[in-house]
């Protein structure tokens, strides 16, 4: 039986899941429930994408971590088990944010 993967995730609960799938294989990654997940990388980027003019995004490892640029923010800090759960978070707290434009070149 070849090594597994060795990332993990936690669930919306907070429940750890670990990825079934072989050590090295390509793309997602998947649980023994079927559920799947991005790498955590591309999850950053993205996450940083569209938050990381007001936020600093981490992950931890196992946490997904967002803290406002501004102090004079009410909630600087939020941390979320799930990446969906930090997006949610930060809409409701700091407003809806889209995918900033890329600026013409002059």
């Amino acid at each position: 039986m070849p090594p597994l993967c060795v990332e993990a995730r936690l669930d919306a609960c907070g429940r750890r899941r670990a990825c079934v799938l072989d050590r090295g294989h390509d793309g997602d990654h998947q649980d023994l429930k079927g559920e799947s997940w991005e790498p955590p990388g591309v999850t950053l980027a993205r996450l940083k994408k569209v938050w990381g003019h007001t936020h600093r995004i981490v992950w931890t490892g196992t946490l997904w971590v967002a803290t406002a640029h501004s102090r004079a923010v009410p909630w600087r800090t939020e941390v979320e088990p799930t990446p969906a759960q930090l997006e949610e978070r930060l809409r409701r707290r700091h407003g809806q944010r889209d995918v900033p434009e890329q600026r013409k070149p002059v």
